[in-house]
């Protein structure tokens, strides 16, 4: 940044009306300073502004990305939990037809057995009589 003394030597010849336009000229010179740096940090901010927004509008397209990228695996996740649920379903339908298949052989079973044991009972009361 431009530097000037705000103080002059003490041997200059100036005279008071002299001083004063000294002082009027380094104030304006001051004055001129301050407001090329403002204009240059008020340049530097929006500068900074944009690139944030610009940052800010990339992250917000990544994270929409990534809830589709979600709700897509939501729905293989449901679809898959469903076609699981499916096999296991079948798997116990095929148990409950081998069980009732084995029910009834059981039943037919258990149906002769009964008749056999009548029919021993029957002989063995004739035995006796």
């Amino acid at each position: 940044m431009d530097k000037m003394p705000l103080e002059h030597s003490a041997g200059s010849a100036c005279s008071e009306d002299g001083s004063d336009a000294f002082l009027d000229g380094m104030v304006d010179w001051e004055l001129s300073r301050l407001q090329r740096q403002c204009k240059v940090m008020e340049a530097e901010r929006r500068a900074y502004s944009k690139e944030v927004h610009q940052r800010i509008n990339k992250q917000l397209e990544e994270i929409q990305c990534l809830e589709r990228v979600r709700d897509k695996l939501q729905v293989q996740i449901r679809v898959a939990q469903s076609q699981a649920k499916r096999l296991r379903d079948s798997e116990r339908l095929e148990n409950m037809s081998h069980l009732l298949k084995c029910r009834v052989q059981v039943e037919a079973e258990v149906k002769e057995l009964q008749e056999q044991t009548r029919a021993l009972d029957k002989q063995f009361v004739h035995m006796w009589m």
